[in-house]
């Protein structure tokens, strides 16, 4: 695939996240999909998620929020099969806290889907806001209490 079509495959992930489209983020992974989020602390914050765990991210964390969770990208880089995205959201969450998060995200593409995805972010925030979260679980999500 060109340079360009998997920026605009990338770009169509985050359309995806946005609409909370989970079959839509599920299609554009491989089966060996792993994404990883690249904080170092605290230790419930070094996700490791399956394409499935991926999929249902988006929604799990907008049932947090007063509103689902919506990401802007504001640049793109891409190599080869690498698409480096810096991205942000501004969120309120339900127990009144701004969740405005900053994020770098690095997606590894082969044959037009993704087999990996690292997600950089802030972590302090990240950590202030959610207490967990459980994609598979849903309901076992919560906002922390800090």
């Amino acid at each position: 695939m060109s340079i360009e079509q998997n920026k605009q495959i990338v770009l169509s992930w985050f359309d995806a996240v946005n609409r909370g489209d989970e079959d839509a983020i599920r299609d554009m992974t491989t089966e060996d999909f792993g994404f990883m989020t690249m904080a170092r602390a605290p230790e419930w914050l070094l996700y490791h998620w399956t394409r499935e765990e991926f999929a249902k991210v988006p929604s799990t964390m907008s049932t947090l929020l007063v509103s689902p969770i919506q990401l802007k990208v504001t640049d793109v880089t891409a190599e080869g099969e690498r698409v480096a995205v810096e991205a942000e959201t501004d969120s309120l969450m339900l127990s009144g806290k701004r969740y405005n998060n900053a994020y770098h995200f690095v997606f590894k593409l082969r044959d037009g889907k993704f087999y990996e995805v690292r997600e950089y972010s802030c972590s302090y925030l990240a950590q202030s806001c959610f207490g967990a979260v459980t994609p598979l679980e849903p309901e076992a999500s919560r906002m922390s209490a800090a």
